[in-house]
């Protein structure tokens, strides 16, 4: 988390903002500062740091600030797929609208929108979950920590979609790790 600032003002605000329900929309004013851009525009990278501002948003205001702290539970996203339609441009304001679509037995799925004048600029689709001290907190544990008890909602279309890209991702990097590097065939191949 590089934006520390925007962070504890994200902590601060989530005092007195309205609380939310897990399935309710967090939204979060930002303004396209100097250090977010490139040359004229919001970076890639930025918009994925200012994402993790909305979960961290969330998380707050649905009550899990006190079990975050005390558990020492960190959110993290496991996968982030992000869909650029239009550039936020230096001193531009937006807002970042962030909301759960669903849950299974490992992970939340969320949706991020960076929206300006009503039309989104960057769609954001994340499955997300909590580490702790040992190890993935699956949310059914976390749902237990929540303020309301909630019903998991339908499945939207886009999930098992995102369930195929993490898991071809994850056999990509399966396969890619019991691979040889080439450096190792190297100096196999010089010790014979």
């Amino acid at each position: 988390m590089r934006l520390r600032l925007r962070l504890f003002w994200v902590f601060l605000r989530s005092f007195w903002c309205a609380r939310l329900g897990v399935l309710d929309e967090s939204v979060l004013p930002f303004t396209v500062l100097p250090n977010d851009v490139d040359i004229s525009k919001l970076t890639d990278d930025r918009y994925l740091a200012i994402a993790d501002l909305g979960r961290i948003d969330l998380a707050l205001r649905v009550g899990l600030r006190t079990t975050l702290v005390r558990q020492r539970w960190t959110p993290i996203a496991t996968l982030a797929t992000v869909r650029y339609r239009h550039p936020l441009r230096l001193f531009q304001r937006y807002r970042l609208r962030t909301r759960v679509l669903w849950w299974d037995e490992s992970a939340f799925y969320l949706r991020q929108v960076f929206e300006r004048g009503g039309r989104g600029q960057a769609t954001a689709y994340l499955r997300a979950t909590f580490l702790g001290a040992h190890g993935t907190v699956d949310p059914a544990t976390v749902l237990a920590h929540v303020r309301e008890p909630v019903d998991r909602p339908r499945m939207p279309e886009v999930i098992p979609q995102l369930q195929s890209l993490a898991d071809a991702i994850h056999r990509e990097q399966l396969d890619r790790d019991r691979a040889p590097t080439p450096l190792a065939g190297a100096h196999a191949a010089g010790r014979q």
